[in-house]
């Protein structure tokens, strides 16, 4: 389904950085908790803005509510909330007509980014971010509904050439469980320093390939007295990058401060992006 700049001419290849020649793609970031999904969707959503890029951020992890601290925004309206929380986005799916898994009219068919309600979208240049929507309170029931939600709106979602859409999925792989990966085109599989998060990384990669999409992996707080050890352990898999255990990244979590996308490690994986989307 993806395609990278294996084989292509020589022409091609020299105009790479073209944006008339980039097509549109549908990254989901997966991951064991804490490995570093939202840091990593941040850096390359802000890196992919820079390149000039129209990239559509889309939040889908319940829990997590700092993606939007490591970009210098605020919490948009989550979707969920603005179609009624899951009491009136039930309501509404069910007046549609739809089961789980189906076509519905919830949204109009080529639905862009930019059609989205504004309160729903935080905005920074060339950048959308969208939270689909979030655990709130004891007792509310499951996470179900917010799948639910990502799979009409990707049924719907129109993305046009040069747009780039990155999913920040929640910790794990029940997304998969629930088929929402085939509604992207190739997935990010961040690792940390862990067996935990070395295995989960095998485990991604043998679903993502029952599900037919290619797989690459970010490693993440990477030391020079590890960073063999775990490039042995996950022999046989695409590793486009590796970010280091850095002070500064800690700190501005810990503090809630925007991140500085300008760090050198993450440009190698940023033109992989490119290639895979050329």
């Amino acid at each position: 389904m993806t395609r990278t700049g294996k084989g292509l001419s020589r022409s091609r290849d020299n105009r790479l950085n073209s944006k008339e020649y980039l097509r549109n793609m549908k990254f989901l970031i997966c991951g064991k908790g804490g490995s570093g999904k939202s840091t990593v969707a941040a850096l390359l959503a802000a890196n992919m803005e820079k390149r000039g890029r129209s990239v559509f951020l889309v939040d889908a992890d319940e829990s997590n509510i700092g993606l939007y601290r490591m970009l210098g925004l605020e919490l948009p309206l989550p979707l969920m909330e603005y179609l009624g929380g899951k009491k009136g986005f039930r309501e509404k799916t069910k007046a549609a007509g739809a089961g789980f898994g189906a076509q519905t009219p919830v949204f109009p068919e080529n639905l862009r980014a930019g059609d989205l309600p504004g309160e729903c979208l935080a905005v920074s240049g060339r950048l959308r971010v969208l939270s689909l929507g979030k655990i709130h309170h004891f007792g509310e029931g499951c996470a179900c509904p917010m799948g639910n939600l990502f799979r009409l709106l990707f049924s719907s979602l129109s993305i046009d050439t040069q747009d780039l859409v990155i999913v920040d999925t929640a910790a794990g792989v029940e997304h998969f469980g629930r088929s929402l990966d085939g509604c992207c085109d190739h997935v990010l599989c961040v690792a940390d320093p862990s067996y935990e998060s070395l295995m989960m990384v095998r485990k991604v990669d043998a679903l993502a390939r029952e599900a037919g999409l290619g797989v690459s992996v970010v490693l993440n707080r990477v030391t020079p007295e590890i960073e063999s050890e775990i490039v042995a352990a996950l022999e046989g898999l695409k590793i486009i990058g590796k970010l280091p255990d850095s002070r500064s990244i800690f700190l501005n979590n810990l503090k809630g401060r925007a991140l500085d996308p300008d760090m050198a490690e993450i440009m190698p994986i940023c033109d992989t992006i490119e290639k895979l989307c050329f």
